[in-house]
């Protein structure tokens, strides 16, 4: 995707699960790093604040402020991006829409931690959850031919709560990944975070990629000892 150095996926104290210190502190982290880049990508809010563990709507805007104030005041040390990880959801379709044409928003990251299973039924209410990675996968192609977003976080993590891989997970994983390449060869993020948590990265995913197939690492830093370069060196 790039040349700089670069941290990538970093989440704030707005989402209310990661580590409660400022914007700025993680900026000079990654400077203390060496980084050439630092990519915020909080959890988007969503109209009504229906959702845990994000931020609320009323604090979009200072969220994209305080973020833009950074950028200016440390231009000459790092590029700040600006983003989002939100999910694709039908039911608020132009609101997502909006955030992919705000000015300030430098990247939307499709991050599927949920997904509605018709209107106004979400996957966290169902009973039994074990074919949830279905409708999780099936959302985000959906999503990726909308194109509303620059790139896709953990499209492996869908499989969580597999046992192990197996025949129908690799059919639906091609299809994912045929649909991806259609749209764009839109990126795809290894996730460092899933890496180091159970049943959470698939080897056996990343192996279907093609060679050259365009990818982004991402660190997914909730704190500040989360924070790092983000390399192909992560995940040996």
């Amino acid at each position: 995707m790039t040349n700089k150095t670069e941290i990538f996926h970093v989440h704030t104290w707005r989402c209310g699960h990661a580590e409660k210190v400022s914007d700025e502190a993680y900026v000079q982290r990654a400077i203390e790093l060496g980084a050439d880049r630092i990519t915020f990508t909080d959890h988007a809010p969503f109209p009504g604040d229906p959702f845990g563990n994000r931020m609320k709507m009323d604090q979009l805007k200072e969220y994209i402020t305080t973020l833009q104030a950074l950028k200016m005041k440390y231009k000459r040390d790092i590029d700040i991006q600006i983003g989002l990880e939100a999910e694709f959801l039908p039911s608020y379709y132009s609101y997502i829409e909006e955030l992919s044409h705000n000015d300030g928003i430098d990247i939307l990251l499709l991050g599927q931690h949920i997904c509605e299973i018709k209107k106004g039924v979400w996957s966290f209410q169902l009973e039994d959850k074990s074919n949830e990675w279905m409708y999780i996968l099936e959302t985000e192609m959906e999503a990726m031919t909308t194109g509303l977003f620059d790139a896709v976080a953990h499209p492996d993590r869908a499989f969580r709560r597999c046992p192990c891989w197996d025949d129908k997970m690799a059919d639906i994983a091609e299809e994912f990944i045929a649909v991806a390449a259609h749209a764009h060869c839109i990126p795809l993020e290894k996730n460092i975070s899933s890496y180091h948590t159970k049943k959470y990265y698939w080897k056996e995913f990343w192996n279907m990629l093609p060679l050259d197939y365009p990818t982004i690492i991402g660190c997914d830093a909730h704190a500040l000892d989360e924070l790092v370069i983000c390399t192909s060196d992560n995940f040996s």
